[in-house]
């Protein structure tokens, strides 16, 4: 497992030319299906999830440089524009209540799974993701955390 801060400024290396392609920036989340699609790695370019072969303590790696491409207009290019961006986000749960405000994302180096979504108030089980919008992001009411907090 790692998490968006491991990987902010990451640089970005491909694999058959041995150079820096950029640096890892924002994450593009399909919330949905609760992963990650892409990064950025430039301003207005991209890698796809699936494009990166390799998650080091000094580098992401992928094949080739033909794998950075430009951002699909929608959701990535929103996210590209800040507009999506979850970092630093305020957390909603679908019942109303602030529950703190995003500090980073763990997921799952191999598939891009959001394994939880860590807040200035505690950790999140990445299931729990609804939405993210330019305003806040969000969860899943858990009534077992409300019991906890009776």
């Amino acid at each position: 497992m790692t998490s968006w801060r491991a990987l902010k400024g990451t640089k970005v290396m491909s694999k058959a030319s041995a150079e820096k392609v950029g640096s890892v920036d924002r994450l593009v989340i399909d919330v949905g299906a609760r992963r990650i699609t892409a990064v950025q790695v430039a301003k207005g370019d991209v890698v796809a999830w699936e494009a990166i072969s390799g998650i080091g303590d000094d580098a992401v790696i992928i094949d080739d440089r033909a794998s950075v491409r430009s951002a699909a207009e929608g959701r990535e290019a929103r996210t590209l524009k800040g507009d999506l961006d979850i970092a630093g986000r305020r957390v909603l749960s679908d019942t109303g209540n602030l529950l703190g405000h995003v500090d980073d994302v763990e997921l799952d180096e191999a598939t891009g799974t959001i394994e939880a979504i860590v807040t200035d108030q505690g950790r999140l089980d990445g299931d729990r993701l609804r939405a993210i919008g330019s305003w806040c992001v969000v969860v899943a009411h858990d009534p077992d955390h409300a019991a906890r907090q009776a």
